[in-house]
């Protein structure tokens, strides 16, 4: 497996907080009862733990289950990615520039619970679910190119557990990456 891809996914994410009251967040595209994407924040149920490996000790760390082969993907600036579905379960980071995904069919009454601004660095990982229905739309709006990994999870079965708590995108505030305290909702 690419253990270092998911090491560099793991170290965008690092924090200084306890692992044991620290969870994991991120927002996930599925497909909902109505065959239509939506968004959703995801809360993984493992909490993070602290790293004891050489150059990332005293680090939280989460560990995403095997995957298939990675792929680096570098976007040109405005280009748009078209209504798609996500070609298999995956963990998506975004590195760099920002990415900003639509419904095509909006699930709230096209609000903002119906779309996701990305950017790229500490708060880009998404989890894209969405295999089938009417897929989403992702657009790239800066003139600068974005950088994105794309880490196929091994099956639909091997996503991390999750809770789901919050319909819509994960909020969260500058710097705090996607790590809640205490396992609460922001």
């Amino acid at each position: 497996m690419h253990t270092s891809t998911l090491a560099v996914a793991a170290g965008l994410l690092s924090t200084t907080t306890s692992a044991a009251s620290s969870y994991l967040q991120a927002t996930a595209l599925v497909t909902n009862a109505q065959n239509h994407s939506q968004l959703e924040c995801w809360q993984f149920a493992k909490p993070l733990n602290i790293s004891s490996a050489a150059g990332t000790s005293g680090a939280a760390t989460f560990a995403f289950p095997a995957s298939t082969e990675s792929i680096y993907t570098l976007i040109p600036g405005r280009f748009n990615g078209g209504t798609h579905n996500a070609p298999a379960p995956q963990l998506v980071v975004f590195l760099s520039g920002l990415a900003h995904i639509t419904l095509p069919v909006p699930v709230h009454g096209n609000s903002s619970l119906d779309e996701a601004w990305m950017l790229g660095g500490a708060d880009g990982l998404i989890i894209a679910a969405d295999t089938l229905g009417t897929g989403h739309i992702t657009t790239y709006p800066l003139d600068e190119p974005t950088a994105s990994l794309q880490i196929p999870f091994a099956s639909a079965d091997e996503m991390p557990a999750h809770e789901v708590i919050g319909s819509g995108p994960c909020r969260f505030g500058s710097g705090n990456a996607q790590v809640a305290m205490g396992g609460g909702y922001r």
